[in-house]
Formats: C-alpha cells, sequence, structure tokens
C-alpha cells in the first residue's frame, strides 16, 4: 500500500498526518473510526509522548554560514557536512532557520539510509530502502517568502512534525542510533539548534525494579504471620 492520508481533525489537536508505508506502521491503524462509524485522525504511537520536555541533556548549535558549532564533540563539522554522534541518546529535538529556496537546505541522513530533506518549500521524508516505501511530501513546509523556524523531534520509529501537528511512526524512518550525517545549505539555512535527551529518568514516584515499595516487603524483611 503506497498512500498518504492527511485529516483535519476538527479537535483541539488540529490537523494529523497519517503516513501508510508498505510494512506495517508502528502502533497505528491507517484510519481510526470514531464515535457512529465516522472516521477520526489519531497520533500514531498515540501513548508515547515526543518533544513534551523543555529540557535537554545536551543543547547547542550549528552556524551553517561561518562553518561553526557549539556542539563539542558530539558534532564533527567538514565543510557544508556535519556528523552527530547519537550514542546514549533517546530523542533528537531539530529546530531549524530556515527560508526557502530552491537547493535543498537541510538532509539529514540516519544509520539505515533513511533521510529528511528540506528544499524549495517542501518536507520530503524517504524511508530506509528495504521498506519499499513512497516518500512522504509537504509541500508547503515553509513560507513562499521569509524565513521561519520549523522544529522536528526524533525518536527511534518515529518522527514528530511539530509544527504540523502531526507524527510519523515506522521501524524505517531515521534512528536515533549511531550516527547522522546532516548536509547544510550555507544560504537560505540561517542556523541548526540541537537538543538531546537520553533515556527518560522514572521520577521520585516511580520505584525502579532494584527499588521495592513500602507495600512489597523485601525477601530480607519477611512480612508479620
Amino acid at each position: 500500500m503506497r498512500r498518504a492520508i492527511f485529516l483535519c481533525a476538527l479537535a483541539a489537536s488540529g490537523c494529523v498526518q497519517l503516513v501508510a508505508f508498505d510494512q506495517p506502521i508502528v502502533g497505528q491503524r491507517d484510519v481510526v473510526p470514531g464515535e457512529e462509524g465516522e472516521l477520526a485522525a489519531q497520533l500514531c504511537d498515540a501513548d508515547v509522548e515526543m518533544g513534551t520536555s523543555v529540557l535537554c541533556a545536551e543543547s547547542c548549535e550549528i552556524d551553517p554560514a561561518s562553518g561553526q558549532t557549539s556542539c563539542g564533540e558530539r558534532v564533527a563539522l567538514a565543510g557544508n557536512e556535519a556528523r552527530i554522534d547519537l550514542t546514549s541518546l533517546e530523542e533528537v529535538e531539530v529546530t531549524l532557520t530556515a527560508c526557502a529556496a530552491e537547493s535543498p537546505l537541510v538532509r539529514i541522513r540516519g544509520a539505515n539510509g533513511a533521510r529528511v530533506e528540506l528544499a524549495g518549500q517542501a518536507l520530503t521524508v524517504t524511508a530506509a530502502e528495504e521498506a519499499g516505501a513512497q516518500p512522504f511530501r509537504h509541500d508547503a513546509y515553509l513560507p513562499a517568502e521569509g524565513c521561519i523556524e520549523r522544529t522536528l523531534v526524533f525518536q527511534t520509529g518515529r518522527l514528530g512534525l511539530e509544527d504540523l501537528g502531526g507524527r510519523l511512526c515506522s521501524d524505517h524512518l531515521v534512528p536515533v542510533a549511531e550516527a547522522w550525517s546532516m548536509e547544510l545549505s550555507d544560504t537560505g539555512l540561517r542556523g541548526v539548534e540541537l537538543c538531546l535527551r537520553g533515556p527518560r529518568q522514572p521520577s521520585a514516584a516511580e520505584p525502579s525494579a532494584a527499588e521495592p515499595s513500602a507495600a512489597e516487603p523485601s525477601a530480607a524483611e519477611p512480612s508479620a504471620s
């Protein structure tokens, strides 16, 4: 099945993008029946939070025009290409300040060959070759004139399109694993901000499996018979 379905929910969540790849999509059906049989839009992997924290384990910037970065050893710059080390990360939030241009502005390539590309006004998401899937494309991701910030949130198996109010899910998207290569334009792309997040740590209210709660006596402290 090679098709994309764009549904605008009337609820406060706004427009949601549902994309069908040839391979099964993780945690999502193409369309979800609503009340009385009508079709309703729903985020794939809706129980998974993406981009909800304002905190970053690490944050830094890349300036494509000057070829400078504040990312330290995480990012190695060579000409217009950056190599980003994703070791120990779970989520990467990429904020681009971009102006529409005919040439490609940015291309992010994952270790599996999947790509995210911004060129002209269009955003194109291409799955890894083994998926046999048509690319997802949004032709008006950038305005025809002027510059704007756009944010993409990456997790392995998911891509959050924050400015469209939607999400793509597939095992064949750009993963947060190993390293990315990122090709950067030094003209239409004004800046790249990276917010890097590691695995979520349990809160004080969520004891880990190694720490039994008070209601569950340990083997060393048997309960009274």
